[in-house]
């Protein structure tokens, strides 16, 4: 451990141990050494007896964690919980029991979360634990850690200042947190660096965090208009996704020849939207030869919402034309050995994850197998079957059901579904800017050096540009 790692680790486990409780924050950005500390705490409490229970905000942080779970699925929090709601954890029950006998609960990636999801677990906490005292979480040890540079909580067409109000930071329950800071980037301290590649390293890190923070480049309009270094541009852009395919993935011929699956583990074009990530994984699919098939969806109405919908206007058609955010598309076109990613938590135990990348080995009817190419899992083979999945989004005035395979081609991905992988070559497709704090931060934090970074930024009318927007919102970082 570094001298910082050991102060929380004490400070944290002295609470644990002597019963104090209390919340802290653990704030620290990637490559600091926070996935290291949470399971130097689990197996240190672990190895009195005792329970220590370990979430993550997404399914791919999760699988990061030893016996680590979604913080929905372990605590039954809502799918959209408000300011009145109540964690699915009946006292009695199984689950409430094992979260009542927890002596400390670790939840990382905490900033992603909306905060009535914290509020929700503490207010099911004093009913289990029939706590008479007011006290935070019921008097347990709560270890939140994450980086409130990244992503926040997404809002459907929410404002700045939702976005902010919902967050951690901004919860009653933040008065009762303590803060506690990592600083030393762990990556750095490799020993087989010469001392100009060390400086150099550092160099880059400064520059990542400065986008974070948003002090790199100038004010423009609220958001800072930022010139990316030479060294990471793609200027040659006639036709703009060949040149970040072709950069990220080589030409035509080098795909063929890739069976590997690390060439695609270790390969992603990251872009702000779904329009444009759907753009860059057709063009990829029409380059990879092989074998096509194309699966289509069933799509109907959800039986128990019937009779609340004018049926005749809700035809197969209208059905199929629906592209919501974690639904996979009616046509699905797939390739054997073009990567694809899950949009669905299917099986914990074998790292299938909502955000799991995987490379198409075979194809049937009603399901393909596909071998594992991210997480600890790497090189399993599985097969994905047909699922009926509902949208979680809210903003459609019916509930539907689509019957299809729940998987995305993944030759590109939103920066929002990047986040928690850690990629050696990244490609960043900026035909229009980032909209949300912190997405220029994830899109370059993903990147493990210096030379896998590329990016293009294209305007309008398709001209490669060196200055491109950064939009953070300051006032998250105020009170911390």
């Amino acid at each position: 451990m570094t001298d910082e790692q050991r102060k929380i680790y004490e400070e944290i486990m002295e609470a644990v141990i002597e019963k104090k409780g209390g919340i802290f924050f653990v704030y620290g950005f990637g490559g600091t050494g926070k996935t290291f500390l949470w399971r130097l705490l689990s197996a240190a409490i672990r190895s009195r007896g005792e329970i220590v229970l370990n979430v993550a905000s997404s399914g791919i942080a999760s699988l990061l964690l030893q016996g680590g779970r979604t913080a929905h699925s372990r605590f039954g929090i809502p799918i959209n919980p408000d300011e009145y709601s109540l964690c699915n954890l009946p006292p009695g029950s199984d689950p409430g029991n094992l979260v009542k006998e927890a002596s400390l609960i670790i939840w990382d990636e905490a900033p992603m979360m909306s905060k009535h999801c914290f509020e929700s677990l503490d207010r099911s906490l004093a009913d289990i634990m029939r706590c008479k005292e007011k006290k935070p979480f019921a008097g347990k040890v709560v270890v939140l850690g994450g980086d409130f540079r990244q992503v926040l909580p997404v809002i459907n067409g929410g404002s700045r200042t939702e976005i902010v109000l919902n967050s951690l930071n901004f919860s009653y329950l933040w008065k009762h947190c303590k803060v506690l800071k990592l600083t030393k980037n762990m990556r750095l301290l490799s020993t087989n660096m010469t001392a100009e590649e060390l400086k150099d390293l550092e160099a880059f890190s400064q520059w990542i965090l400065d986008v974070g923070d948003g002090v790199a480049g100038e004010p423009n309009d609220g958001d800072a208009l930022i010139t990316i270094p030479d060294e990471f541009l793609i200027m040659d852009a006639n036709d703009p996704i060949e040149s970040i395919s072709k950069e990220v993935y080589g030409d035509a011929t080098a795909l063929q020849e890739q069976k590997d699956p690390i060439f695609f583990q270790e390969r992603a074009i990251l872009c702000p939207t779904n329009e444009d990530v759907n753009n860059i994984n057709q063009h990829m699919l029409d380059k990879l030869e092989g074998e096509e098939r194309t699966y289509l969806s069933s799509d109907s109405i959800d039986p128990s919402d019937q009779r609340s919908v004018n049926d005749q206007a809700l035809t197969p058609d209208f059905l199929n034309s629906i592209k919501a955010s974690g639904l996979p598309n009616h046509n699905l076109r797939l390739k054997i050995g073009c990567p694809i990613m899950l949009l669905r938590n299917i099986d914990h135990v074998g790292g299938l994850m909502n955000g799991t990348r995987l490379q198409i080995i075979d194809m049937s009817d009603f399901c393909v197998k596909a071998r594992v190419i991210t997480g600890k899992k790497v090189g399993d083979v599985v097969l994905i079957p047909r699922l009926s999945i509902t949208p979680s989004d809210t903003k459609l005035p019916f509930k539907m059901k689509r019957r299809q395979l729940p998987i995305s081609v993944a030759f590109a991905i939103t920066i929002n579904k990047s986040q928690g992988q850690s990629l050696s070559h990244v490609g960043i497709f900026l035909p229009r800017p980032v909209f949300s704090h912190g997405q220029l931060y994830v899109a370059i934090s993903r990147v493990t050096s210096k030379k896998g970074l590329k990016i293009l930024i294209v305007d309008e009318d398709g001209n490669p540009q060196k200055q491109t927007k950064n939009v953070v919102f300051k006032e998250i970082f105020e009170n911390l």
